[in-house]
């Protein structure tokens, strides 16, 4: 992976009434490809998962995004606004599927980075588990 760009995740998390805010920085790489922006990046121990890389597929065309966490535990997940998607959601304790209903997602992304704003619940067995925000501002920078 080509350490191309500086990566700030915003994130926000509410259950019962309580949130949780945190804002993560990190290199990654920064791409377009086939019609979509990638960005790649690596987990911390500040994420709790150590270990693990992510992928997100921001889709030009077809508007939903995919991010997938390979390493310590798998994830795939995928966004698009206004529907529901079943993913499979991994943990130290074992894999589950969850539903994913976005509620906001605005794509702000160009060639030359951008920002990305996702808001969306996360349900087990159609009960509410969490509700989450993420913001991703990407810079690329040369090397």
């Amino acid at each position: 992976m080509a350490d191309n760009a500086k990566i700030k995740l915003i994130l926000k998390q509410t259950a019962d009434g309580n949130t949780d805010s945190s804002e993560l920085f990190t290199k990654g790489e920064f791409r377009e490809h086939g019609g979509s922006f990638f960005i790649d990046y690596d987990e911390s121990e500040a994420t709790g998962y150590a270990g693990s890389h992510v992928q997100l597929r921001i889709g030009q065309e077809d508007d939903t995004v995919t991010m997938i966490r390979t390493g310590k535990a798998f994830s795939s997940l995928v966004f698009e606004n206004g529907k529901r998607h079943f993913c499979q959601y991994g943990t130290e304790y074992g894999d589950c599927m969850i539903g994913i209903s976005t509620v906001d997602m605005r794509n702000g992304m160009t060639s030359d980075g951008g920002e990305l704003y996702v808001r969306y619940t996360i349900d087990v067995n159609a009960g509410l588990m969490l509700e989450n925000e993420i913001t991703i501002h990407v810079k690329p920078h040369n090397n």
